[in-house]
């Protein structure tokens, strides 16, 4: 019986948390995050292209992360664990970025039905 006991629990510890689990691990939820990396992306993307006028970009590029993260209600470390877990699982990954690819294009889209 010890023997049975022992092995289901070494099973256990073996599986891989799921993103659905995110409660149990810390992680922020996948769909959060699918908005939350949305988000990221266009910072970056405002970062990369040097669209902002003002000679202090990292403390407005900090100030964006800030307020991304105090309106999702996470801080940095979770925000990188979440990550880290999704880099882990490059086949997962693939789909969520897929996602935010698709939420990204359907911004372009609408932005420019607006112009």
């Amino acid at each position: 019986m010890l023997i049975v006991v022992l092995a289901l629990w070494g099973l256990n510890g073996c599986s891989n948390p799921s993103p659905e689990d995110s409660k149990t691990v810390g992680l922020v939820p996948r769909d959060t995050f699918v908005q939350v990396l949305t988000e990221v992306h266009l910072i970056e993307g405002v970062k990369k292209q040097r669209l902002m006028r003002n000679d202090d970009e990292g403390a407005i590029v900090l100030q964006h992360y800030a307020e991304l993260f105090d309106r999702f209600d996470i801080d940095e470390e979770r925000f990188k664990t979440t990550y880290q877990w999704w880099y882990q699982h490059p086949e997962e990954m693939d789909g969520l970025l897929e996602e935010v690819g698709e939420r990204l294009a359907d911004m372009e889209r609408e932005a420019n039905r607006k112009d």
